[in-house]
């Protein structure tokens, strides 16, 4: 055939697949590649691409392909093992992660795009097919055995049947359930949920919640999402709070409570490592900026639920603490083990914090 494109990149992991993560990513950039500090890209996997840029700290499992001419992916992101993306422009924002074993390939056009915004997800077993381009906003997730499809066609346009292809659009905050199936030329809105087991086909209006087979609006703005006031919020913010203290003490870390002040530390450890302790995590939930200075120390992670000002984020910042805002889902660039444990654990009930763009600046 005169256009030829082999499954597997067959050479490319011979030539850079089976070396180490740290010579493969040496002779990545001796081949003109833009990789940033602290990245890790796993035995088996290959990058192939005429232009690639791949931020600070992001991780490639093993067995994984990344295959296009265009390869963007921010700092932070994280890429699981065997899965296998291969679209003319591929870009992935910072703080996203694809887990393990998703598929993102198929039927294509030279300007094909798959493009995933910041602070996103994607579950394993999924399938991705942007014949023309799916793009998925800021802090959407898509659930596992999920597939979205850029095109239809398989019978014969000329005996009637109906072809498509179609880009789909996936908006900001959208969350699919596991195993929803989007169809091409699919627009779902801000905010919008689409339940398990639904197909989805046309357009899902902003912040409404869409299930069925096909999927259908059954609530919406101002219902969908309910408005909760702020004695709620607090009441889920104490709550969480509790759980997660709960959690660490289950998990095998001593939690000591003193006032809006929690001493957290690791018993034991082995002679070759120590762990840094105490750590000290500060709770606020009311105003930030009305918390009274603290000593250099004796504050590793502060935890807001209402927003922390600017003042306050340099202040933070300056004492090198790892501060969370739950309400505008943001967090510092500085970050420590406690800091990354507390994240982790309000990712469950759906707070996915960005590191934030202007530290650099409060300093």
């Amino acid at each position: 055939m005169l256009i030829e494109k082999p499954r597997l990149p067959i050479r490319e992991i011979v030539q850079f697949g089976l070396w180490p993560s740290f010579l493969k990513i040496l002779l990545y950039r001796l081949k003109g590649y833009r990789i940033g500090k602290g990245v890790s890209i796993g035995f088996g996997s290959v990058i192939s691409g005429e232009q690639v840029e791949i931020g600070d700290h992001s991780s490639i499992g093993f067995l994984t392909i990344l295959r296009g001419k265009q390869i963007l992916l921010g700092a932070h992101v994280q890429i699981g093992s065997t899965s296998f993306i291969d679209t003319p422009y591929i870009q992935i924002g910072e703080g996203s992660k694809i887990n393990e074993q998703v598929f993102v390939g198929g039927l294509q056009f030279p300007d094909s795009r798959f493009v995933v915004g910041r602070n996103c997800q994607i579950m394993q077993m999924s399938f991705i097919n942007p014949s023309r381009s799916v793009i998925i906003g800021d802090d959407s997730g898509i659930g596992g055995h999920c597939l979205i499809f850029g095109h239809t066609s398989w019978l014969s346009q000329f005996e009637g049947y109906s072809v498509e292809f179609k880009p789909v659009e996936i908006g900001n905050s959208v969350s699919l359930a596991w195993r929803v199936f989007v169809l091409p030329g699919t627009s779902i809105g801000d905010g919008s949920v689409v339940g398990a087991d639904s197909l989805v086909h046309g357009t899902i209006p902003p912040r409404s919640l869409a299930v069925g087979f096909p999927a259908r609006v059954v609530s919406k703005s101002p219902e969908f999402p309910k408005q909760l006031s702020d004695e709620e919020k607090g009441a889920i913010f104490k709550k969480i709070i509790a759980e997660m203290i709960q959690f660490f003490v289950g998990s095998g870390l001593s939690c000591k409570q003193d006032g809006n002040r929690y001493e957290i530390n690791k018993p034991g450890g082995s002679w070759w490592r120590r762990d840094k302790g105490p750590w000290w995590l500060y709770i606020v939930e009311g105003n930030a900026t009305e918390v009274e200075g603290f000593k250099p120390g004796t504050v590793d992670v502060f935890v807001s639920l209402l927003e922390i000002n600017t003042e306050r984020r340099r202040s933070l910042n300056a004492r090198a603490v790892m501060w969370i805002d739950i309400t505008k889902k943001e967090r510092s660039r500085l970050s420590n083990e406690l800091g990354e444990e507390v994240s982790h654990f309000f990712k469950r009930y759906g707070v996915r914090t960005l590191r934030s763009s202007n530290d650099e600046n409060d300093l």
